[in-house]
């Protein structure tokens, strides 16, 4: 099912509802009969029946708005897109100024690659505004992004991503947002795998307040075009023009026929008093591209600074003509991230050549040979796995994780040795990174199985000691201290606690300055309630690593075990002092201030909570009980549904894939 189909509704929106009952009352029994077993179809999720039934319900009255929503919320759980484009037409005439129909009926056009109407649909959704639920909100603000994104509207794809997620975007929010900085104009299925890692990574960027992550990419991807540009802007919204005018020269040679870079060059000349350096710059952005209205605006602004009224009022009139004009498509750019197209396998032939060059370690080949196979195979996820596997062996770190990632999730079907590779090349790439407790719970079913085991056990000692390394470049000594560290770690998986415990202490006495040791004996003492021991160890890690936030989250998380609200809060605001953007962090602030009785902050601290970490049922937990407390029942009903469903979601997944290492203490 497409990503859209994550949309569910159990009944039509209020205002659907309000226009249904305007309507005279059907009186006929067969529509009543055939609405209520419709309805108990859909309940049951019988696609089919549910179809069926509503169908000849509207058959007997065809302006029931309510049955034209319901029909077409089954046909869209159902991926019939192209009936749900016919039933959410019929809902928009009956209920044009329903602006959930508006995005519904955009959503099924661009599953029908439609993508024209399905702009026009989202934009007038955007136009009506009004949806109450945040959920489709978000999904039709995300694709029309991704539709903007398409037309080369980057700048207005980017400020739509960024006002409809703020903080909280998700990894595809980031993959758009990549997209429209290096103006690809392209759908991020339609671009090229090997690019995946750089999009993501400009994504994450983009994402950021941090223009230093700007800068950080530049230095990797010198060449890469936009990203010059894109630090420019911020840096002269930040006001360093002298340095903003020197990444666009930069951008101007990696992208000369572009007329971007020129116009904020004309514009950066005239605010540092350069007026013939400006002059010149616009006049080179509108001979690169006439019909741009941007440059001859840019133009215009230089004449009016010096005092030419006649030509500035020709320009701006020029601007204001072609301003309507739409943005073009770049070719290069489409060439540069466009998947290229492979002819359609014969009998498996790629595929078995593929297998063949990745057994051989010919591995650039059989990358080669997959993008072709994935082209016309996209939910193959062990094709995605080898794929990672080869771009792993080449040292392609970064698309390596997201392609194993991308198949661990579409699911492999390979030999359990095969799966426990993947598993274990997954969560080296993942320690790399810095998600040590996302990697221990990847690798806690594979922990002591063969033939791995003893990698394995080194990769969970590498994920304690929070060592972002690969093993082949650890010395002799801190192999072995890896390596033990691991065998602890699966002491703890095995609730082998008195083998455990003492295990830490003679570890500890034997590298008494190596940071996190400290922290992870703390985080298993404290899943075995011994509450001062635990916080002992906090303390004791807090002086190997003052600056990291981790041991005063895991404090606050004790203090409210131990009913110290007080505590939990000064911890709590010390772990935010280092790390502004910890979702846990807010989190436990937000408990600890509702135990202390102040239920408006703690309200603040769980929806900033919330904003860092979508989706965290425990977080919603809490924010049921403060709206609870704060004597605002519907919120905290609607707290608890999320809460549950949420939960549920949760306990469907994998522990191996979603689990929380043992040495991580969520506190509920």
């Amino acid at each position: 099912m497409a990503a859209t189909c994550v949309i569910f509704f159990c009944i039509a929106p209020a205002l659907l509802k309000a226009q249904s009952e305007a309507a005279p009352n059907p009186s006929s029994p067969t529509f009543e009969s055939l609405t209520q077993s419709a309805k108990a179809a859909h309940d049951a999720g019988k696609a089919d029946e549910a179809i069926r039934d509503y169908s000849s319900a509207l058959g007997l009255k065809p302006d029931w708005a309510e049955g034209w929503w319901d029909l077409g919320m089954a046909q869209y759980e159902a991926n019939r897109y192209d009936d749900a484009v016919n039933s959410f037409g019929n809902l928009t005439r009956l209920a044009p100024s329903a602006a959930i129909g508006w995005s519904m009926l955009g959503l099924s056009q661009f599953e029908t690659k439609d993508y024209t109407g399905s702009m026009t649909s989202l934009e007038k959704a955007q136009t009506l505004g009004g949806i109450d639920d945040p959920q489709i909100t978000h999904v039709s603000a995300y694709h029309l992004a991704l539709l903007l994104i398409r037309s080369a509207q980057f700048d207005r794809a980017t400020a739509l991503l960024k006002s409809a997620f703020g903080r909280s975007a998700s990894p595809q929010v980031k993959s758009a947002l990549g997209l429209a900085l290096l103006r690809v104009p392209l759908l991020p299925s339609d671009v090229d795998p090997s690019q995946d890692a750089l999009v993501h990574a400009v994504g994450d960027a983009a994402a950021s307040a941090d223009p230093n992550a700007l800068a950080a990419l530049i230095q990797q991807n010198p060449r890469a075009p936009w990203l010059h540009y894109a630090y420019g802007v911020a840096l002269a919204t930040a006001g360093n023009a002298q340095e903003a005018l020197t990444q666009q020269k930069l951008e101007s040679a990696i992208s000369p026929t572009s007329a971007l870079p020129w116009i904020e060059m004309s514009g950066l000349e005239l605010r540092l008093k350069e007026v013939p350096q400006a002059l010149s710059a616009a006049q080179r952005a509108t001979s690169l591209e006439p019909q741009s209205s941007a440059a001859h605006k840019a133009l215009a602004q230089v004449f009016a600074s010096e005092g030419k009224t006649q030509e500035a009022a020709t320009e701006q009139q020029e601007a204001e003509r072609l301003s309507n004009a739409p943005p073009q498509r770049d070719p290069q750019t489409i060439s540069r991230y466009h998947v290229h197209t492979a002819a359609a396998p014969q009998n498996s032939a790629i595929w078995t050549t593929a297998m063949q060059d990745y057994s051989a370690g010919r591995y650039a080949q059989a990358i080669d040979e997959l993008k072709g196979w994935l082209e016309h195979n996209p939910d193959d996820g062990t094709a995605w796995a080898v794929m990672g596997l080869s771009e792993f062996a080449l040292k392609d770190y970064d698309n390596a994780r997201i392609h194993i990632q991308r198949g661990i999730n579409l699911g492999l079907k390979v030999s359990p040795e095969a799966e426990q590779l993947a598993h274990y090349r997954l969560a080296l790439l993942l320690i790399r990174e810095g998600q040590f407790d996302t990697a221990t719970a990847l690798l806690k079913p594979e922990a002591g199985h063969p033939p791995m085991g003893d990698q394995i056990q080194l990769a969970l000692g590498l994920a304690l000691l929070h060592s972002p390394k690969m093993p082949e470049e650890l010395d002799g000594q801190y192999r072995n201290l890896a390596q033990s560290s691991g065998a602890i770690v699966e002491l703890l998986f095995a609730s082998r606690y008195a083998e455990a415990f003492p295990a830490f202490v003679e570890l500890i006495a034997e590298y008494p300055t190596t940071p996190w040791l400290h922290y992870a004996y703390g985080n298993a003492l404290d899943s075995f309630s011994r509450y001062d021991d635990a916080k002992a160890e906090m303390q004791a890690e807090l002086k190997l690593s003052p600056q990291n936030a981790l041991p005063w989250i895991r404090l606050a998380s004790i203090d409210l075990r131990q009913h110290q609200p007080e505590a939990a809060v000064k911890a709590a605001q010390n772990a935010l002092a280092l790390d502004r953007n910890s979702a846990e962090a807010h989190y436990q602030l937000g408990r600890a201030w509702l135990e202390n009785g102040d239920v408006q902050k703690s309200i603040t601290e769980l929806n900033r909570a919330d904003e860092l970490r979508p989706k965290a049922p425990e977080i919603h937990f809490a924010l049921a009980r403060a709206y609870a407390k704060a004597n605002l029942p519907d919120k905290a009903a609607v707290e608890r549904t999320t809460f549950t469903q949420l939960k549920a979601a949760a306990n469907q997944k994998s522990d191996g894939a979603q689990g929380e290492s043992i040495l991580q203490t969520n506190a509920q």
